[in-house]
């Protein structure tokens, strides 16, 4: 829409705004709005129930004490009362953190517990008198504690890591490898390693790095309680080396000779290893004890040894030829 030459644009908007179609949709505008609040002073005038989020804290730990098992960072009071009562408890500044002693609730025998009836008492005396408390969830409030005693567990992945098709994990590195863990004498006795949550990660093909929480266990503190884990990928390529064969296990005076007298080791690694495996890394064998025990024209190969960072090795052939003879 152009305005005329000589027309004032607010007088433009001034009009449209005050004409007669508009003034009616303003006073639509002013009833609903008188309306909705009206019906919001309705509702909040209505008795109801709400669940407040109140934060807990153990204060006053003495220093050589050191909680495995803490309190519930807050608990979940469901507390009757009209609407604006609740609505000060939620959104103002009322509710303040419930803060207990810990020598007042702990016991001798690392074990802590905090009565409901009590925690319903304090509450009772910090919301309004109108206010009626219907339930506190959760329905204990205990916690564990040692004088210290502590080892260290190593921890490891639990779950499915694997690389996309033709790379294979070549190695993963966690920091830490070990964590420290405080917990009663016998419970410290019972653990032998700690695990990860679960996760799975499959089909990469770059360096990945994760940081992975640790399995809770009840009554025991783990510091820290995750570790970051780094993937290490590595792409697939094959290589083939020829190992001599060694018999092993043979009596004095013999002697087991093969033919061939070498064989081929399939081998598939890691592109960043391959050009360091050799030879002589592997080992492959015949036994004497097997040869001897099941005669047969051909005797069996077996690969012994691997080197560390194979993905997988293979024999060419599985028997050979061979001859014994006498040294004597």
């Amino acid at each position: 829409m152009s305005i005329p030459r000589g027309v004032k644009p607010y007088k433009v908007i001034r009009d449209f705004l005050f004409s007669a179609v508009n003034k009616e949709f303003f006073v639509f505008l002013f009833f609903l709005a008188v309306s909705a609040g009206f019906w919001f002073m309705t509702v909040l005038n209505e008795t109801t129930e709400k669940e407040i989020l109140v934060p807990v804290q153990l204060v006053s730990v003495p220093n050589n004490i050191v909680v495995t098992e803490p309190l519930p960072d807050t608990i979940r009071v469901v507390v009757r009362d009209k609407g604006f009562v609740l609505m000060s408890y939620l959104h103002g500044d009322i509710v303040k953190p419930l803060k207990f002693n810990f020598t007042s609730y702990a016991r001798g025998n690392g074990k802590g517990s905090i009565p409901i009836p009590e925690v319903q008492k304090i509450l009772g005396a910090k919301f309004y008198a109108s206010s009626k408390i219907v339930a506190i969830k959760p329905e204990k409030l205990d916690f564990l504690f040692n004088f210290g005693m502590s080892k260290m567990v190593s921890a490891h992945i639990d779950g499915i890591i694997r690389p996309a098709d033709t790379y294979y994990l070549a190695r993963t590195v966690m920091s830490p490898d070990s964590i420290k863990i405080y917990a009663a004498q016998a419970v410290l006795d019972s653990i032998k390693e700690l695990f990860t949550e679960s996760m799975d990660l499959v089909g990469f093909t770059d360096t990945i790095t994760r940081d992975i929480p640790l399995k809770k266990i009840k009554g025991v503190k783990m510091v820290p309680d995750h570790v970051k884990a780094t993937f290490y990928p590595d792409m697939l390529t094959e290589k083939v080396v020829q190992v001599p064969i060694v018999s092993v296990n043979m009596p004095d005076g013999l002697v087991l000779r093969t033919f061939p007298t070498r064989v081929n080791v399939k081998v598939v690694a890691g592109r960043s290893r391959i050009d360091a495996i050799r030879a002589e890394n592997f080992s492959v064998v015949v036994d004497y004890a097997d040869v001897a025990t099941h005669p047969s024209e051909k005797c069996k190969l077996i690969l012994r040894t691997v080197p560390k960072g194979v993905a997988s090795a293979s024999l060419e052939m599985q028997q050979v030829d061979y001859l014994i003879e006498s040294l004597r």
